[in-house]
Formats: C-alpha cells, sequence, structure tokens
C-alpha cells in the first residue's frame, strides 16, 4: 500500500502568496472591489490540505539528473527508456490550480519523441 506524507513547502506558500497579490492588483486596476474574504497566512493563501483537491500531481519528478528525478524533459523514465508517463506525475510542484493544458503539452511533447524514435526500429 502507498502512503504519501507531504506538505506544502516555503516555495509554494510563496507561490500562493505572489498569485492572490497579483490577482488582487490586476482585479483593482480593473476597477474591481473585492467583496469575499482574501486568503492570508492563516490559510497558506488559499492553498487546500494536500490530497483534498483532485488535481495532484507529482511523484515521478522530472529533471535530468536520475539520481534525484525518474523521468527527463520527454517524460521518458531514466531507468526504462520504453516508459514514458504522460499524466501530472511528473511536475516538480504544483498549486491547486488544473493542470490538465500543462500535461497535454507534455504528452504532446513525449509523443514528439516516441514518434522520433521509430525511425530507429526496425519493423
Amino acid at each position: 500500500m502507498l502512503r504519501f506524507h507531504y506538505k506544502w513547502s516555503d516555495y509554494e506558500i510563496k507561490q500562493a502568496k505572489h498569485m492572490q497579490e497579483t490577482f488582487q492588483e490586476i482585479m483593482h486596476k480593473m476597477g474591481a472591489v473585492i467583496t469575499w474574504g482574501v486568503a492570508g497566512a492563516d490559510t497558506n493563501y488559499g492553498l487546500e490540505t494536500p490530497g483534498r483537491i483532485i488535481h495532484e500531481v507529482g511523484t515521478t519528478r522530472m529533471g535530468n539528473d536520475p539520481k534525484k528525478s525518474v523521468v527527463n524533459k520527454y517524460n521518458q523514465a531514466h531507468d526504462c527508456k520504453n516508459l514514458f508517463v504522460v499524466d501530472g506525475g511528473p511536475f516538480v510542484s504544483q498549486a491547486d490550480k488544473n493542470p490538465t493544458w500543462t500535461i497535454l503539452a507534455l504528452s504532446w511533447r513525449a509523443s514528439d519523441k516516441i514518434l522520433s524514435r521509430l525511425s530507429d526500429i526496425r519493423l
């Protein structure tokens, strides 16, 4: 059984804070009046408890170093060259917003890599 124990890092909390401040600035410049409570430090600037949102990502970190990551920039596993992870697993960090378009873009890049390898395969 897999068990995950994690919490938001300072980087992710600072990213959420920056997002909140940027959105407020944009809204004010557009003449909007914010009428709901603004998430602050007491709520990690709106970040939900890990595991509560449905767009969880991670666990197969993307990177160049096989000792620190699972897949390369094409979502290809370092240790198993015929394995491509084309979901949200390779994300190294994520706030709580929908990752679908990034998953699609990374999957497209992985697909292009797979297609480029077909010329190496003799059928």
